[in-house]
C-alpha cells in the first residue's frame, strides 16, 4: 500500500475513535433491573408561599424502586412511598398541624405514593417528562414529573448501578382534598426531587 493512501486510512480510523468512543446517553446508560431507593440520600423537597412568608419541608425515609425489564429496555416502572409520619419542617407545631385532619391526615391517609408504569428513561442532556399518578390524602392524580439524571454519585466505582436524579413537579393540594387555609396560604405547591437508586 502507497504511503500517501496508508496515511488517509490511517487519519480516517483516528477520526472515528472518539464518535465509537463517545458516552452513551439514553437507554444505553441503564443495565436492566431493579434499582431500589436509596432511603436515607433521597428526599422530596416542598415550598408553599403564604401571606406571611412561606412553608418549606422534605418529605423523607421513602421506599420503592425502579425497575427496567430487559424486555423493554427503553422503559421503566416507578413505585416510590412516602411516609406523611417523616414530613418534617423543621417546626415541631408546622409538622403536626401538615400531618394532621386539616391536611395530610396521616392517621387515616399515612403515605404519598407516586407511580409510573411506563416511564421514559431520563438522561443528562436535558429534562425528561415522566408521566404517571400521584396519591396523596386518598385521592389519585395524574402529573408530570420533569427529571434529569445527574449520574453517579461521586463516591461510587464506575458504572450505573447507582443513579442520582433531580426532579420537579407542582401539584395544587385542593385537588388532593387539602384546600385548608386558602387563600391565605397558597393553592400551589412546588416539589424539587434528589432522589438516588442502587441496584443490589
Amino acid at each position: 500500500m502507497r504511503r500517501p493512501a496508508r496515511a488517509i486510512l490511517l487519519l480516517g480510523m483516528i477520526l472515528c475513535v472518539p464518535a465509537m468512543a463517545a458516552p452513551a446517553e439514553g437507554p444505553a446508560l441503564y443495565a436492566p433491573g431493579r434499582y431500589l431507593v436509596d432511603s436515607g440520600a433521597t428526599k422530596v423537597h416542598f415550598h408553599v408561599k403564604a401571606l406571611l412568608g412561606s412553608y418549606d419541608g422534605d418529605f423523607l425515609v421513602p421506599e420503592g424502586a425502579v425497575t427496567i425489564d430487559a424486555a423493554r429496555p427503553d422503559r421503566a416502572a416507578v413505585d416510590i412511598v412516602f411516609p406523611v409520619e417523616k414530613l418534617t419542617t423543621g417546626d415541631a407545631s408546622i409538622d403536626a398541624m401538615l400531618k394532621g385532619g386539616s391536611f395530610f391526615d396521616g392517621e387515616h391517609f399515612p403515605t404519598v405514593h407516586f407511580a409510573a408504569a411506563d416511564a421514559p428513561l431520563a438522561d443528562s442532556r436535558a429534562d425528561t417528562a415522566i408521566p404517571g399518578e400521584l396519591t396523596m390524602h386518598g385521592q389519585t392524580r395524574p402529573v408530570t414529573l420533569s427529571i434529569r439524571l445527574i449520574g453517579v454519585t461521586p463516591d461510587e466505582a464506575p458504572g450505573l448501578s447507582v443513579l442520582h436524579f433531580a426532579g420537579a413537579l407542582s401539584v395544587e393540594r385542593s385537588q388532593f382534598g387539602m384546600g385548608f387555609a386558602r387563600p391565605f396560604v397558597s393553592d400551589k405547591v412546588d416539589l424539587t426531587i434528589d432522589a438516588i437508586f442502587r441496584r443490589p
